[in-house]
């Protein structure tokens, strides 16, 4: 996965997330990519997804890593208990229910200066090393982060298409030697059947090369994804495979879905 990627990734979540809690999308990004490497370590990949080297246990799932921290101006290095998650949107989630529940943490709810929130999640506590105001800061500034503080354009998720979006057209195929009904329907993704109505054919067998096929063809199925949605319950309803959807839309990791996100089922 690239940088960009993750950001687009993370980015998305983040935003739907500050709707919901008034916690700055800019610095949910940054915290993620700066923790995490990019989504790149160890406790944030499979099958950890912990994305902010958040301490302790998450619905009593833990992992056990190696850790800095900076004590009286000397880092030592520990090993801790950190928070084990089914995916990075349960990370986003958690990372921002933290905010909320620690009085220490109130400042950061409805903050809109990226450079004051920087610097208060620092001074509450977050992390010990003394760069971590000016890390968030420059990943934010580098990559334009403020950009996911402003809401999206385009309709809020639960408003939008929910429904596959089809693109029909007719087709119009001349019938060459050695065709059949059947691998032609099997080309076009349709069905003997169909062809047969269409085109008022009264025996199926008897077709001839040069004779001319109206066919329905669907060019595009795009599906809009709703909170809730996985994958698999995907792949369930429009009878194909999770491996064949992620491969149809290059998803690298299928576990990285979101709300709002368009997929193209074939």
């Amino acid at each position: 996965m690239t940088n960009n990627e993750f950001i687009t990734i993370i980015g998305n979540m983040a935003r739907e997330d500050m709707k919901k809690t008034k916690i700055l999308a800019s610095l949910t990004i940054a915290q993620a990519i700066l923790e995490s490497n990019w989504g790149r370590s160890s406790l944030a990949v499979a099958p950890n997804y912990n994305l902010f080297g958040i301490k302790g246990s998450y619905n009593g799932q833990s992992c056990v890593f190696p850790t800095s921290e900076c004590y009286n101006g000397k880092w030592v290095q520990i090993n801790a208990n950190f928070r084990k998650y089914p995916s990075w949107a349960e990370s986003i989630a958690d990372h921002s229910n933290l905010f909320l529940t620690m009085k220490r943490y109130e400042n950061l709810i409805g903050c809109t200066d990226y450079k004051l929130a920087c610097k208060y999640v620092r001074e509450d506590g977050y992390a010990t090393d003394p760069a971590y105001t000016n890390k968030l800061i420059n990943l934010i500034e580098t990559y334009n982060l403020n950009n996911f503080n402003v809401e999206s354009t385009s309709k809020p998720a639960e408003q939008q298409q929910t429904q596959p979006i089809s693109t029909e057209a007719n087709i119009t195929y001349v019938i060459k030697t050695g065709d059949t009904l059947s691998s032609i329907a099997k080309n076009f993704d349709t069905t003997v059947d169909e062809l047969v109505r269409i085109n008022n054919i009264k025996n199926p067998n008897l077709i001839f090369a040069g004779q001319k096929l109206k066919i329905k063809s669907t060019s595009n199925i795009y599906y809009t994804i709703k909170k809730g949605d996985t994958l698999s319950t995907i792949a369930k309803k429009y009878n194909t495979t999770v491996n064949q959807l992620a491969n149809w839309n290059n998803i690298k990791n299928t576990n990285l879905i979101y709300a709002g996100q368009k997929i193209r089922i074939k």
